[in-house]
């Protein structure tokens, strides 16, 4: 046995052979945590046993979107810790813990809506007999309220700000985001850059919109309070930094963060919206709505662009299918002569189809491109330009670009603002982001992937 490797027992032994010494040992329990999110989701968290968390979650914390399976001794007690709590550095607030007795424990934590006042302490249901194993499991159910969201969504204290804010960033713009987490008196700010090097001083306004979702599902809130607070420092710097460094004199940002509303970067504090850069409104849906939803950022020119370059898409899958089945067929065992020179010319046709469809395509697209690109106002371009290269930043969606991962060498994709396939409910990735940009805070230590 290695030095620093623990024996799992100790005990008395003897000389006699064939003697039986008694090594007792402790029970083990299973317990099971079981998430009913209201949406798709995938939660950080840390599990803590005996108020000790456990080794491996010592340098972040993993994800689940359904359950947690953990093995522990009878008598010990177990935790969680959840969303932005699960941070390392955090770990303030541990929920749904349970004490362990001599059965197999399950934990079903449902997701509720509404102004609800449900704790984290689990409730004891019935006892059940494992068919397969033979052991009594104790059922056990819990709520995620609002509340409890915000329990463990960290506040970060104004103490907290400069080490995690970019390179660079300026006494003006950390002063500014210093306040944020202080507690502003409005929900606005302003920030006012002199002159540096050759560029003139420059002037920022932020108005922050509060949203519907954490008015509605937490108890007790307020925007300036409970909501701006909870956001990754980064995040805000990123946003103004680009905005100064452009010239841009106003930005509105929409969404901060939120407990019970699409992807958990929002839920965890790590992301943010923004509709409005200057005086451009953040919205495209006109290139797939039409004049229903018409903005000055999609010309009647780049809607039939678009509708061509669509069609010419949808050519070239179906010519890629004839020439996958044309390829198959020609290699199928045991044809004729006449049957094979027959596959070969729907082969060789389906080839040169293939190939007509693809330049067609590609021409669609490149004049696609160029009327989006000419209509892009250049302000917007740039501000997204310096988003995609701040080191704070680890996804950028917005009504031109989209890239979920700026730490790759991919280059943003263009949002095409296509729906989910047939059969799933709700909205793509591509229509949510059609009518607004939002940034994801790079924090490896709360969201890894």
């Amino acid at each position: 046995m290695a030095k620093d490797q623990k024996s799992d027992f100790s005990c008395l032994t003897n000389d006699k052979p064939n003697s039986v010494v008694d090594a007792p040992c402790k029970k083990t329990c299973k317990v099971t945590y079981r998430f009913v999110f209201r949406t798709s989701l995938s939660m950080p968290y840390a599990v803590a046993v005996n108020g000790k968390v456990l080794s491996a979650f010592k340098d972040r914390p993993k994800r689940t979107d359904d359950k947690i399976p953990l093995v522990v001794d009878a008598g010990q007690s177990v935790a969680l810790y959840l969303n932005s709590d699960a941070h390392p550095a955090y770990r303030q607030h541990p929920v749904y813990e349970v004490m362990v007795g001599d059965d197999d424990v399950e934990i079903v934590i449902t997701e509720v809506a509404g102004k609800q006042t449900f704790t984290d302490a689990p409730e004891a249901g019935k006892a059940t007999k494992d068919a397969s194993t033979g052991r009594t499991v104790q059922h056990m159910t819990a709520k995620l309220t609002g509340d409890i969201w915000m329990k463990v969504s960290h506040k970060y204290a104004p103490s907290e700000v400069e080490a995690m804010l970019p390179p660079q960033t300026s006494p003006e713009v950390t002063s500014a985001v210093k306040s944020i987490y202080a507690g502003l008196n409005t929900p606005a700010l302003q920030i006012h850059q002199p002159p540096l090097g050759e560029q003139a001083a420059r002037a920022l306004t932020i108005k922050f919109i509060d949203s519907d979702n954490p008015k509605q599902n937490i108890t007790t809130y307020n925007l300036l309070k409970d909501g701006l607070p909870r956001v990754h420092p980064g995040g805000y710097a990123a946003l103004f930094n680009a905005a100064l460094e452009h010239g841009i004199e106003t930005l509105r940002v929409t969404s901060c963060w939120r407990p019970m509303l699409g992807s958990i970067a929002h839920r965890a504090g790590l992301g943010l919206d923004v509709d409005y850069v200057g005086t451009t409104p953040m919205n495209r849906q006109e290139l797939r709505l039409g004049k229903a939803k018409d903005t000055p950022n999609v010309s009647d020119d780049e809607v039939r662009l678009f509708k061509e370059y669509e069609d010419a898409t949808v050519a070239d899958k179906k010519a890629d299918a004839e020439l996958v089945a044309a390829t198959k067929a020609a290699s199928a065992p045991g044809l004729s002569a006449e049957q094979s020179r027959q596959a070969q010319q729907r082969k060789t046709a389906a080839e040169k189809d293939k190939d007509k469809t693809s330049r067609t395509q590609d021409k669609a697209q490149g004049a696609w491109d160029k009327e989006r690109n000419a209509n892009e106002p250049p302000k917007v371009r740039l501000f997204r330009a310096s988003l995609l290269q701040c080191l704070c930043v680890s996804q950028l969606f917005d009504p031109w670009f989209m890239d979920a991962n700026t730490k790759d060498a991919q280059e943003p994709e263009p949002n095409l603002q296509r729906p989910l396939p047939a059969g799933r409910k709700g909205l793509s990735n591509e229509e949510l982001h059609a009518h607004h940009l939002h940034v994801t805070v790079y924090e490896p230590k709360i969201l890894q992937g």
